[in-house]
C-alpha cells in the first residue's frame, strides 16, 4: 500500500501538530483508495476532545459532519492523523483502535522528532505502509 499525500497536506499537518503541541493533534484523511493505493484529497482537522499529550479523540458529530460533506464530494474516509510527543509508531491504545478502522491508514507525525510515518492494520497486524510526497 501507498499513502499519496501532496507537500502543501503535511504543511498543514505539521502546522496543526505544531500549534496544538503538547497535546495530540488530529485530522481526518478523505480521498480515493484501491488495494495498492490511497490518496489524499481532503484534511480535516478536528480537535482534540481529549486535550491529551498521549491520547487523541474526535467528537463523533465532527466526525459525522466531516464524512457526510466528503460524500457529497464523492470522497472517501481513508485514514486518521495524529501527533504523537515521541516516536511516530502506533501507541498501544492507537494499536486497539487501528482493529475497528479496518482498512483506515493511521498517519503519525512525531512532534519532537518531526518524522512520519503511515501504517495499517491487515490480519491483526499493523503494517507500515509507505508514503509518496508529490508537489501540488
Amino acid at each position: 500500500m501507498i499513502l499519496r499525500v501532496n507537500r502543501s497536506q503535511l504543511d498543514l499537518l505539521r502546522e496543526e501538530s505544531r500549534k496544538c503541541f503538547p497535546i495530540e493533534a488530529c485530522a481526518l484523511l478523505f480521498g480515493s483508495m484501491t488495494d495498492r493505493e490511497a490518496v489524499v484529497k481532503k484534511i480535516v482537522i478536528a480537535p482534540n476532545v481529549l486535550r491529551s499529550t498521549v491520547r487523541f479523540g474526535i467528537e463523533p458529530q465532527t466526525l459525522a459532519k466531516a464524512i457526510a460533506q466528503a460524500n457529497e464530494e464523492g470522497l472517501e474516509i481513508i485514514g486518521l492523523f495524529h501527533s504523537h510527543p515521541a516516536l511516530a509508531t502506533p501507541s498501544g491504545v492507537d494499536l486497539q483502535y487501528m482493529r475497528f478502522w479496518s482498512d483506515a491508514i493511521w498517519l503519525i507525525l512525531s512532534s519532537t522528532g518531526g518524522s512520519m510515518a503511515a501504517f495499517q492494520m491487515i490480519r491483526g497486524e499493523a503494517r507500515e505502509v509507505a508514503i509518496e510526497v508529490e508537489d501540488a
